[in-house]
């Protein structure tokens, strides 16, 4: 028997949001609970605590934690405050004039090692909480290190997954960031990196050298005219994955969708790769859907792992695209279609595209991040995660079996 899925919606009504969650049947008919915050007009980010059924929601200037009977337990105010982009994490001189700005939550991460909720937001340059997981009022410990998105609009992703020092024991906080302009200190925030979650390191980039490191940076050269939409994170057999939207180069204005891969055990980012990911009709001459909207993880049932080739165990993704509107802009259109792709698969194209370049074929690519050149034939190395390769060359992935729909644009895979 299939279970419901619980969703969110956000119905902004005279200024007032409503929180409803409902069964995969969306009539009036099947809504659980109901909850109104006259001071609410958007609600961001929503996370389900797996081992208690807990609910944390997180919103501008707000976030709540329900009950597994979604029954309101706690409000915790994070915002308005007085802020401007020209003010630093720590702080703000005189000659600055600073306005009350809302927080907007950027990111919402539960931390199962230590029974922990994160909750990062757009004031003081992206700066992140540690909450109790149990109560969201108690406990509260600010951060203050430049982690996430400084405004609404621009893209953050964060999720949890083994990283250095020592992986699997040790965890990072993987984040996407999109560079924002406006203020002299976004210059220091990665476009990707590793966390340290360590209680005396908290939010500080995992593992520093002088040049190196787990992040990776967009170039002076490049970032205020490339940028980077993150759209979903996850972690698989030994890598941690980020969905993204960019232009295909930094002279082109064709916007593509991308996977982007690291290594667990990469202390220096060594192993950070890239491959465009399309979703393209089987039909000769298909329709291609090219800008991810959203994404999810999961295992294949025992149908669709046959389809696929692989085991009910074998992690899958489920992707969302839709077209461009106009041709190769950044912005979608109405036709969207449902994609799947075995992470077995996945793995199997980014080998063949390190391999490729090895053999001395291609461009290293990514010329946002440091100069395209041409691959030079090297021996093959069997552990791609330590040893500097820099292959950043391109390979079209297809899948042939996409659900598509017409007028609509989706958002969520589930």
């Amino acid at each position: 028997m299939r279970r419901p899925l619980i969703i969110i919606f956000m119905v902004a009504v005279l200024a007032v949001a409503k929180l409803k969650l409902v069964t995969a049947a969306a009539s009036s008919r099947d809504i659980v609970k109901t909850y109104s915050d006259q001071a609410v007009q958007l609600f961001n980010h929503l996370v389900i605590d797996k081992n208690t059924g807990r609910v944390y929601v997180g919103a501008v200037n707000k976030l709540y934690q329900l009950s597994p009977d979604l029954d309101l337990v706690a409000t915790e105010r994070t915002g308005p405050e007085l802020d401007a982009d020209e003010c630093s994490v720590l702080e703000c001189t005189s000659t600055v004039s600073k306005q009350l700005t809302d927080n907007v939550n950027k990111a919402l991460v539960i931390d199962y090692t230590t029974s922990r909720l994160i909750s990062c937001g757009s004031l003081f340059q992206g700066i992140c909480s540690v909450r109790n997981l149990h109560n969201i009022s108690d406990g509260v410990l600010e951060v203050r290190e430049a982690v996430v998105a400084n405004n609404a609009t621009a893209s953050t992703v964060a999720f949890i997954a083994p990283g250095p020092p020592n992986p699997p024991v040790t965890q990072v906080m993987y984040v996407g960031v999109t560079f924002t302009l406006g203020s002299p200190y976004r210059s220091e925030v990665p476009a990707v990196s590793s966390r340290s979650l360590e209680k005396d390191r908290m939010f500080a980039i995992a593992q520093t050298a002088v040049t190196t490191g787990t992040r990776m940076f967009v170039n002076s050269l490049a970032r205020e005219r490339y940028p980077i939409n993150y759209v979903y994170g996850f972690a698989s057999e030994g890598f941690s994955y980020f969905l993204t939207t960019q232009m295909r180069h930094t002279t082109s204005s064709q916007f593509i969708s991308k996977l982007v891969r690291v290594c667990h055990n990469d202390e220096n980012y060594y192993s950070y790769t890239e491959i465009p990911i399309d979703c393209i009709g089987d039909a000769k001459g298909g329709r291609k859907y090219n800008l991810i909207q959203a994404a999810y993880v999961g295992k294949a049932g025992s149908d669709l792992a046959s389809d696929l080739g692989i085991t009910a165990q074998d992690d899958v993704l489920f992707a969302v695209f839709s077209e461009s509107d106009p041709a190769n802009s950044n912005r979608p259109s109405d036709l969207s279609a449902l994609c799947v792709y075995s992470l077995k698969s996945i793995r199997r194209k980014f080998m063949q595209n390190i391999k490729y370049c090895f053999s001395g074929n291609g461009q290293r690519g990514l010329d946002f991040i440091s100069p395209s050149l041409t691959c030079v034939s090297t021996r093959s190395r069997r552990d791609v995660c330590r040893t500097p390769a820099d292959i950043f060359s391109e390979i079209e992935t297809r899948l042939n079996l996409p659900d598509s729909f017409n007028d609509r644009l989706l958002t969520s895979p589930l």
